[in-house]
């Protein structure tokens, strides 16, 4: 592992150790560890009760929502579309055309736009853009690769219209998101401008040490959950699939990526491993570890000072991107 706050001698890779001092992180990760086990509660149980607790802020944010599907081609259904919701800044709030697509975690199995649509706002009123937030089918009902067939679908009916756009994910959604890019390099299509992968989960072999070192420091991931999801999500499909475990693909061709990760997560070493493979492999990485912080930590901005500062560093990063050359 690169130490903190350095940069690996051709500037591919820098790391950097973000301690951002939050008063409310010991009472919310008390709040998490409150919470009844996910591996105890069915799949509908737990959508159920993610939706039941959504946020729907975004108004007073001055962000305006528009729903728009978009076609999808698929082997069985040449007629299927995706629904994706419109996150529109103000004018006077937006610099640029980069449109962020979201892609949302869960494990594959759960939440949505409502779930994650408060801190996809922030995220592009960070970036100065507006935003797109995916509302692909969730497995059982829509195993592997079902949602990278959708995401895909969304980015290129975007490149067909002119507008440029970045990829942007958490947990499950950073995987989806990583995925998303190495289908649409495979193809030929037209790639992001940048992407940021918040928490990524990216190897479905389980197969990060961190998994079992920082278990009982992480009061968010519930380890036990994550074999079930890996086979809701993948139907027998090999979970070492490049598609399926990102961090496992020829990650060449990949445009700029922000990492962010808390210190003290369970999924800790799928960003790290994700991180040297893509510079590795020829791409500009930068690696933020947030000192303190648990799984996708993001989801409370507005009440966590690092939550805030993070959107914020990933909304800059986003926004350097998109306005690169102009500034």
């Amino acid at each position: 592992m690169t130490p903190p706050d350095a940069e690996s001698p051709d500037g591919s890779l820098r790391v950097r150790r973000v301690d951002v001092p939050s008063p409310a992180r010991d009472r919310i990760a008390a709040i998490l560890r409150s919470l009844p086990a996910a591996s105890e509660r069915s799949i509908a149980d737990k959508r159920a009760g993610i939706e039941a607790t959504a946020t729907h802020a975004l108004d007073q944010l001055g962000i305006r929502r528009e729903w728009q599907r978009f076609p999808v081609s698929t082997p069985s259904d040449a007629l299927a579309t995706v629904a994706a919701e419109w996150l529109i800044l103000p004018e006077p709030e937006r610099e640029h055309d980069t449109v962020t697509v979201y892609l949302h975690g869960g494990g594959y199995v759960v939440c949505s736009v409502a779930s994650h649509r408060d801190r996809a706002g922030r995220l592009t009123l960070a970036a100065r853009g507006d935003g797109l937030i995916v509302e692909y089918g969730l497995a059982p009902e829509h195993p592997f690769p079902h949602a990278i067939t959708e995401a895909v679908a969304v980015c290129r009916a975007l490149a067909d219209t002119g507008r440029p756009f970045s990829l942007a994910g958490d947990s499950a959604g950073g995987g989806l998101a990583i995925a998303t890019m190495l289908a649409l390099r495979d193809a030929g299509a037209t790639m992001p401008v940048a992407a940021v992968v918040i928490s990524p989960w990216v190897d479905l072999t389980l197969s990060a040490p961190s998994l079992t070192t920082r278990r009982s420091i992480d009061p968010f991931a519930h380890l036990d959950d994550l074999p079930a999801c890996v086979d809701a999500y993948l139907a027998g499909a090999d979970p070492a699939d490049p598609l399926a475990s990102p961090l496992f693909a020829d990650l060449s061709g990949l445009p700029p990526l922000l990492i962010q990760v808390g210190s003290d997560e369970t999924l800790f070493d799928d960003a790290d491993r994700l991180a040297h493979r893509a510079a590795n492999a020829g791409g500009i990485v930068e690696l933020q570890e947030w000192v303190g912080m648990f799984h996708t930590w993001h989801d409370y901005a507005g009440e966590l000072e690092a939550a805030d500062a993070a959107l914020g560093a990933a909304g800059e990063f986003l926004l350097r991107a998109a306005t690169r050359g102009r500034r």
